[in-house]
């Protein structure tokens, strides 16, 4: 049988001691900072990002209702990536063909508004998607001082152009907008007023061409005060309306896999020899769990050991139920600490030289 070292090779970001890749958000997008051909190469498309391209698409080409999708999951869990992925698919005419084939290249122009609860906006939500789109001026009467747009002033900016809104991090934007006064009220419940008008304005047949994905508000309305929760709650409820929901990763699923396989290796040629190479080791493990079991020593079944290896490889299958412990770790951030504790964990499986005599990265090889 073949050691891990002869089966794969680790990506160079491996190796590196930054983690800058893990950390992209909304803002990169913006400045142009992402190179989208890396970004595909190192990332697996999940079930739920391929959920979020065609949800997206298909409206767009007029064959959805669904004007609204909210991404849920736990911090880490892959939201950003997925707002990402899907706009540099809406950017690119040519890399969305080349990523998901022919059926959604007669689209056409595509705007892409984002926005990320970690920056600032001096004129608001409102006014941060107006500028992008070049019609600041459409808005200016909600500048000074700043005001809500209602639902037909939504509908007269947003409408005729195709556009994909793409509103990330919104709970510390929120939390913070809470200390800035604004007449009787204050800035967080002027831009939630302002949010849940624009909700309420995409479900018309006006704004059809538009498209929002947004990241849930679950944080913000268990952390926050208990002033705010209720009218996180009215606010999360108004975009349930018309809304529907993704999880970007499952998490308890072979997905896992596949994204530190897709994250941490250099793109494998899937020839016979590799897939009976993989083969050999995991009938290998399957004969000897089969004759401990026969022994009296496991109660486990060699056929579920074998198809978890072929799912699994280059990890042990049991890295998945420690992994799912970890679920339960507040604040962990799921798929992305997963990434960064498996990179160190391959970093250190190589630079120790167990590569090259191993066979899989057990739990017990960890340091």
């Amino acid at each position: 049988m073949k050691a891990i070292a002869e089966m794969l090779k680790p990506r160079e970001s491996v190796f590196s001691d930054s983690t800058r890749e893990d950390v992209l958000n909304l803002s990169d997008f913006a400045d142009r900072r992402i190179d989208a051909d890396k970004f595909f190469s190192e990332n697996f498309k999940t079930q739920g990002m391929s959920m979020l391209f065609d949800t997206a698409f298909k409206r767009f080409k007029g064959e959805s209702d669904t004007g609204v999708v909210k991404l849920t999951q736990a911090m880490g869990g892959g939201k950003t990536h997925s707002m990402l992925a899907l706009a540099l698919l809406a950017d690119n005419p040519k890399l969305r063909e080349r990523i998901l084939g022919k059926a959604y290249t007669d689209i056409g122009t595509i705007k892409v508004v984002t926005f990320s609860g970690r920056e600032n906006a001096d004129f608001g939500i409102w006014g941060s998607i107006a500028e992008q789109l070049g019609k600041k001026e459409l808005f200016s009467g909600y500048y000074s001082p700043l005001k809500a747009p209602g639902e037909s002033a939504w509908i007269n900016l947003l409408k005729e152009d195709k556009i994909l809104i793409l509103l990330d991090e919104l709970p510390p934007y929120l939390e913070n907008a809470r200390s800035i006064t604004v007449g009787n009220s204050d800035l967080s419940r002027v831009t939630i007023a302002a949010l849940a008008n624009l909700f309420s304005a995409l479900g018309k047949e006006q704004l059809s061409n538009v498209c929002l994905v947004f990241s849930d508000l679950k944080a913000t309305y268990e952390s926050g005060s208990e002033l705010l929760q209720s009218s996180f709650k009215e606010l999360d409820a108004e975009a349930n309306r018309i809304a529907i929901e993704i999880a970007p990763v499952a998490l308890n699923s072979d997905e896992v896999y596949s994204i530190l396989s897709k994250r941490l290796f250099e793109d494998k040629k899937i020839d016979s020899d590799y897939s009976i190479d993989k083969n050999e080791i995991a009938i290998a493990y399957k004969d000897a769990v089969t004759t401990a079991k026969k022994l009296g020593f496991t109660s486990y079944a060699g056929e579920t050991v074998y198809r978890g290896i072929i799912d699994s490889y280059p990890f042990h299958p049991s890295i998945k139920d420690l992994y799912a412990r970890f679920k339960e770790n507040q604040n962990f951030q799921q798929t992305r600490g997963l990434i960064r504790l498996m990179r160190q964990i391959v970093r250190q499986f190589w630079e120790s030289g167990q590569a090259e005599h191993a066979y899989l990265i057990n739990v017990f090889d960890v340091n």
